[in-house]
């Protein structure tokens, strides 16, 4: 038997396969995070953010004034980006940790093109952080070769020289303890 791309067998094996390949970042286990070495004593700022006045889907306008003096998360998302799935409960709960505490905050850039995706997505995943849809502005912090990607922006408005990509409870320590500390720094 002779298989041809139409066969469903061929079919589903190129697409798991091509997942796989694609989406490296993803670790089911979680212990792929656990091993990678603490870079944060190797955390550095040197790109300043470029200036943006933009609004959220709340319909908060955001400018980079509004980063100035605090520390900032910047996570860039989209919904069809199963990376970004394993990731966002993690950026919602450092959302929730920081809402109230001054200084430090989490702010998105999703990258979808339809918009109309992008509320049903945050409602059924009950995210509330703050979402700004500009690719335009994604590409001005960094190229956007993948997603998800992850910026600290310092107090005085620069972005981390490394992305801070992870997911799972010693991503969300790691990050947590790195914004405090750079917002502790004088």
């Amino acid at each position: 038997m002779a298989f041809q791309l139409s066969h469903p067998i061929l079919r589903f094996l190129t697409v798991a396969a091509l997942a796989l390949l694609l989406l490296p970042a993803v670790s089911l286990s979680g212990t792929a995070e656990n091993r990678r070495p603490d870079r944060s004593k190797r955390l550095r700022f040197e790109r300043p953010l470029p200036e943006f006045k933009l609004k959220d889907l709340q319909g908060r306008t955001w400018t980079l004034s509004d980063l100035k003096g605090k520390v900032t998360l910047i996570n860039v998302w989209a919904t069809w980006c199963a990376p970004c799935r394993v990731e966002l409960p993690y950026v919602q709960r450092l959302h929730e940790a920081f809402e109230n505490v001054p200084g430090l905050q989490v702010l998105t850039l999703n990258l979808d093109e339809d918009p109309r995706l992008v509320p049903g997505y945050m409602q059924a995943g009950g995210y509330t952080f703050p979402v700004i849809r500009s690719f335009k502005l994604a590409e001005k912090i960094h190229p956007v070769s993948e997603v998800p990607q992850n910026w600290l922006i310092d107090p005085k408005g620069r972005r981390s020289v490394q992305s801070l990509n992870g997911h799972g409870e010693v991503w969300l320590r790691r990050v947590r303890a790195l914004m405090e500390r750079v917002l502790g720094k004088p």
